[in-house]
């Protein structure tokens, strides 16, 4: 649901709520026989002039409310007060002004005023402003709750979109320097692969600069920017390196640099060389991306878990679905939900 549809619904509460206690209000009246207009059967005119009287003091309570708290009042008793007096005696004008005109009119056997009816009268406006005050006050309380939890919520989202681009923005230069580094050796060694490397390493980059500002990126673009990525590093660390991918459903969409970000916590905490040949799997199950590598761990790597941190902390954020991590029998695999295309 949009935010004006929301703001609509709370005008148009009124509308509804108004007529439907104007007919309760009256009803009651009628059945306890507490006008003398009851022994003439119960009588629609009565019901839309309480109707309207609640309806003039429901939108005047309402105005200078909002007035009051604009120049700074704020929610509390004193002002809870101050309006029930008001709307009392305003619906209490109202109501006499209604039955001097109607009584004359329709009823004229009956006397216009009495004590008995201004204290009926009386009471009954000061439960229609208890009524009408409780109300609007609930409704200033909830929209107020309602503001700040949409606050947070934005604060929270400008807060992980500024992690995400501090964490792009140190992965870009680490990205950077160890394929510059290949780069170069490939150069002296075999200058037609250092140029498809340089090509295959632009267009990664290009890839890394227009997901900053993005949320989610289709499945398929992600799987192609890993291929990518995995070819250089297969490029820098040879045969040593192997991987499977297996995904047979694209309509999903998941945080963009997912799986760079896997990928990089593979190399860096890994040894991989002649004796330690890595493999992984990159397969699908189900509604889930799932990341497995066996595990030779380098000595003495400084790691700070701030990718698979983020990487948590964006799921959250977007889904209720959450990142898995397990590590069993000399594997270590990464389970990542794959969220659904909403078309």
């Amino acid at each position: 649901m949009t935010k004006t549809t929301k703001n609509n619904s709370f005008r148009i509460y009124p509308w509804v709520f108004i007529p439907l206690l104007g007919l309760i209000h009256y009803s009651t009246l009628f059945l306890f026989s507490m006008t003398n207009d009851a022994v003439y059967g119960f009588d629609w005119i009565g019901v839309l002039i309480i109707s309207i009287q609640l309806g003039v003091v429901w939108w005047l309570s309402q105005f200078a409310l909002n007035k009051l708290l604009k120049r700074g009042w704020k929610l509390n008793l004193r002002l809870f007060i101050v309006g029930v007096i008001a709307t009392l005696l305003v619906s209490e004008f109202i109501f006499l002004t209604f039955r001097t005109i109607y009584v004359t009119i329709r009823y004229p056997e009956f006397s216009l005023f009495n004590w008995v009816l201004i204290t009926v009268s009386l009471l009954d406006s000061l439960l229609k402003g208890i009524m009408v005050m409780s109300f609007l006050f609930s409704l200033h309380f909830f929209k107020q709750w309602r503001f700040e939890n949409q606050e947070n919520e934005r604060l929270k989202r400008n807060e992980l979109e500024l992690q995400n681009r501090a964490l792009k923005s140190q992965l870009n230069p680490h990205f950077l320097f160890n394929n510059l580094n290949t780069l170069s050796g490939l150069i002296r060694q075999d200058p037609a692969t250092a140029n498809e490397f340089l090509k295959e390493m632009s267009e990664m980059y290009r890839y890394i600069l227009k997901t900053t500002e993005t949320e989610v990126v289709p499945l398929v673009e992600e799987v192609q920017f890993a291929e990518s990525y995995t070819l250089l590093l297969k490029k820098r660390l040879g045969k040593n390196f192997n991987y499977t991918l297996e995904v047979n459903d694209y309509d999903y969409v998941l945080p963009p640099i997912s799986l760079h970000l896997l990928l990089e916590n593979i190399v860096k905490h890994n040894r991989i060389d002649d004796d330690f040949p890595m493999y992984f799997t990159i397969k699908q199950q189900e509604d889930a991306l799932v990341v497995e590598n066996t595990i030779n761990r380098k000595n003495n790597v400084d790691s700070t878990k701030k990718g698979l941190q983020l990487l948590t902390e964006q799921y959250t954020f977007l889904t209720n679905k959450t990142i898995e991590i397990y590590e069993d029998n000399n594997i270590f695999s990464v389970k990542l939900p794959l969220l659904k295309i909403i078309g």
